[in-house]
């Protein structure tokens, strides 16, 4: 059997999407190849695969999914649009190969309503390896990691670096380089990711508005701090579930640093999870939850397919009643 993990490579804009490809290589074996998240369907269809097939889809969808010859493993989804889930075809694999496992609140509302069997999965990510690490007292910066597209306001920025005593570097988490085929461009980004994860784990403190810079520095216990202008967004929930986010606002009104504590029991058991999933999936060379041989397995399969039951039996009553009518044309697809 080949083995394969998947990074973005469309646009190639945000390491983030590297990090998660990462993050599944390293549990598979041999010498696993990388594919193009947004071209799953030209895989090759010589043999037989599996892929661990977790991250955000998707910016292009006229490639999806991955042949018949490949087994996906899917964790720590997340649906950017639900349009994806208007196409019959797509919404059959994924049935096919559920539950799915959702790294947010809203993906997973989106494949109940849909009659998909899913449950929360958080984000894979959580599970990257610690990287050496300074002594305490001999870590040194202090890392302001945004993107240059969407960069942390400037009184904000002056108002953390007046509490802190010090200037920020800021580092940003657009690849440096995007060129070559997609052997090439994960290779480097890989590399750079890897440079990264190890300052991260250096570094004082990690300020950040990036969740797939702060799920990683959680994972390998880096001082992290994530800010954002509106903690509420659904995209954040696998974040809050581990550590408390800080808004622009809150900063604003601050008179001192407050790093919020992290949640270590929730992240261990979601890490312990996760890994034990994955290393699953491997060795049984299917989905373990789809046939499950525990308990926890088996809580996990029945509940998903008795929620999908659920939600979908929403979706079709507010469609007939014409409630929420805009949302549940635009996402269901009911007139």
């Amino acid at each position: 059997m080949k083995y394969y993990y998947q990074v973005e490579g469309h646009l190639r804009n945000n390491i983030g999407d590297v990090l998660q490809g990462m993050v599944a290589k390293r549990f598979l074996p041999g010498n696993p190849s990388v594919v193009d998240r947004e071209a799953l369907s030209t895989i090759p269809k010589t043999e037989p695969g599996l892929l661990i097939a977790n991250g955000w889809y998707m910016h292009t969808y006229d490639r999806f999914p991955a042949p018949d010859n490949i087994i996906p493993i899917y964790t720590s989804v997340h649906i950017a649009d639900s349009k994806l889930l208007l196409d019959p075809k797509v919404r059959e694999h994924f049935k096919k190969n559920a539950p799915i496992g959702c790294r947010d609140s809203k993906t997973l509302q989106l494949m109940l309503g849909w009659g998909i069997p899913a449950y929360y999965s958080s984000c894979l990510t959580t599970t990257c390896e610690r990287r050496a690490t300074a002594a305490e007292g001999k870590r040194g910066e202090v890392l302001l990691v945004d993107n240059v597209d969407h960069p942390v306001p400037e009184n904000v920025k002056n108002k953390l670096e007046q509490m802190l005593g010090k200037t920020m570097v800021r580092i940003s988490h657009d690849p440096p380089n995007t060129e070559g085929d997609i052997e090439t461009y994960a290779r480097t980004a890989e590399d750079q990711m890897d440079l990264l994860l190890k300052r991260y784990c250096n570094a004082e403190l990690v300020i950040t508005t990036k969740i797939h810079c702060a799920l990683p520095c959680l994972g390998m216990g880096a001082n992290v701090m994530f800010i954002h202008p509106n903690p509420s967004d659904p995209r954040l929930a696998t974040l809050a579930e581990f550590t408390d986010i800080i808004s622009y606002n809150d900063i604003l009104q601050m008179n001192q640093i407050q790093k919020p504590e992290v949640r270590q029991d929730r992240l261990e058991k979601r890490k312990k999870f996760l890994s034990d999933f994955v290393k699953s999936s491997i060795a049984l060379k299917e989905n373990p939850i789809k046939n499950a041989n525990n308990f926890a397995y088996g809580y996990i399969k029945y509940k998903s397919y008795a929620m999908a039951n659920v939600y979908r039996a929403g979706v079709m009553i507010l469609g007939k009643l014409g409630i929420a009518k805009e949302k549940i044309s635009r996402v269901y697809g009911i007139q």
